[in-house]
């Protein structure tokens, strides 16, 4: 059962079933989720590998954290770096650098074959709720486009993952693996929709339509 205080409480509930667990971080920033993933691999005996296009390497001394200062999308480079992974797979796959929707689907698209059977990549900042209380229109819409990149690349993959989507903080979501490391995705083709304008019109053309049943009938 998972721990939902907070989202990052699911992924180490997650992880914690894993032996030696492998966790590969892209994006650090400051540091936080970081320090918390080394504090947890340190007493499991696991590791972590850690990405950010910028100079991170002073977040952390442990000898069980690797830092590479790189755009993630070098995914050979990285790859090439962190070797463990490429032969071995990761247990646990977080993704919370650049939050723009394409970026992201890039990630799970490439990274999802060094995923070991039963691991699970997660996607951080997918619920807009809290952003739209505040009336912030433009993270709103990143994080709504986040969310839909996910979704596209699991309707596209019913048969390697399935999906959960957390709703405490900004969001989370997990695309659990259901096949083996190595195994690579379907290519992720465009999902038919419906567009905004009629999504809106819809409800006003329903309510009109009821309407005039009530005055006719």
């Amino acid at each position: 059962m998972y721990n939902i205080e907070e989202p990052f409480d699911l992924m180490i509930d997650f992880v914690s079933k894993k032996q030696n667990p492998i966790i590969l971080e892209f994006g650090v920033e400051r540091g936080s989720s970081t320090k918390r993933f080394i504090d947890f691999a340190e007493k499991n005996s696991g590791k972590v590998f850690s990405v950010d296009i910028t100079d991170c390497s002073k977040v952390s001394d442990s000898k069980i954290w690797r830092f590479l200062q790189t755009d993630d999308l070098k995914f050979n480079y990285v790859l090439d770096q962190f070797n463990e992974i490429k032969q071995n797979g990761a247990d646990l796959i977080y993704i919370d650098s650049y939050h723009e929707a394409g970026h992201v689907q890039k990630l799970i698209s490439y990274y999802f074959t060094y995923l070991k059977k039963d691991g699970a990549i997660f996607v951080d900042d997918i619920d807009s709720f809290p952003l739209r209380l505040q009336k912030n229109t433009w993270s709103s819409i990143i994080y709504d486009l986040t969310l839909d990149s996910v979704k596209e690349f699991y309707y596209n993959n019913t048969d390697n993952c399935s999906l959960k989507i957390f709703h405490k903080g900004n969001g989370l979501a997990m695309l659990y693996k259901k096949n083996n490391f190595g195994v690579s995705p379907n290519k992720v083709k465009k999902i038919w929709n419906y567009n905004f304008f009629l999504r809106t019109l819809y409800p006003k053309l329903k309510k009109i339509s009821q309407l005039f049943k009530s005055i006719f009938k």
